[in-house]
């Protein structure tokens, strides 16, 4: 093609038709800055479609990471309903017994038990790498990294200082208080045996108390902001949802 164009121009050129070939260079000019342009469109297109495709598929990765999430905070909500009801029943029992029941030292043991929430960031670190703007809707965009770099930080944040209370007070409490040892007929769990005259100390000064409603009402705390974070991350995998459709 390009000898082919060579020849009529030099055709032209021997022949003295100057403006004739001018016309042409110029029109032969056209052309390539159109092929330059329509190859450029084309190349353009390719992107965005191949960005599409990036966008559908790490949106898929979001919401299959949320939705396991979601199972896990939903999980540990549970965890806190039951710890709320089991740190209720050691109030009951040391305003009404002498001694306790064999029912105390499971519901006592729910001082030390604290569920985690463990988040899974692979496909929101994927996006980072690729880029956020990946996402074209701008206030999905925006909601999603949100979610990961606000909301699981600041709940994240309220589970490590409920944890330093855990180590710093009712740890040391329940050494002072209570013989602290596994059980293996129940698969390992720690368990805790008080002595009737122990109890009756901690029961008669108050202090198993205070450090029981201590628990109750951080425990509260954190369950609230748990459903807090239940409900953003049902929302935005609805949004996700309807942003795939």
């Amino acid at each position: 093609m390009i000898k082919f164009f060579r020849k009529i121009r030099q055709k032209l050129l021997a022949e003295n038709r100057f403006s004739k070939y001018l016309l042409y260079a110029v029109g032969e000019i056209v052309l390539v800055v159109i092929g330059i342009l329509i190859a450029l469109q084309i190349d353009t297109w390719n992107q965005e479609k191949a960005n599409q495709k990036l966008e559908v598929k790490i949106l898929k990765e979001l919401k299959r990471n949320l939705k396991k999430d979601l199972i896990e905070i939903t999980s540990d909500i549970g965890v806190m309903d039951e710890n709320q009801i089991r740190l209720g029943e050691v109030i009951k029992e040391l305003k009404n017994n002498v001694n306790p029941s064999d029912e105390f030292y499971n519901n006592v043991a729910a001082l030390k038990r604290v569920p985690h929430f463990d988040p899974i960031k692979s496909a929101y670190e994927f996006l980072h790498s690729k880029g956020v703007d990946i996402i074209s809707n701008d206030s999905l965009r925006e909601i999603i990294s949100n979610h990961y770099e606000l909301n699981y930080p600041y709940y994240n944040k309220y589970e490590n200082e409920r944890l330093q209370f855990k180590i710093h007070q009712t740890n040391d409490y329940m050494l002072n208080h209570f013989i602290w040892f596994d059980n293996p007929e129940r698969g390992g769990r720690d368990e805790y045996i008080i002595t009737g005259e122990e109890f009756l100390k901690v029961r008669d000064n108050g202090s198993l108390e205070r450090i029981v409603a201590a628990g109750i009402w951080e425990n509260s705390l954190i369950r609230d902001r748990a459903k807090r974070v239940e409900e953003q991350i049902e929302g935005l995998i609805k949004l996700i949802n309807k942003e795939l459709e």
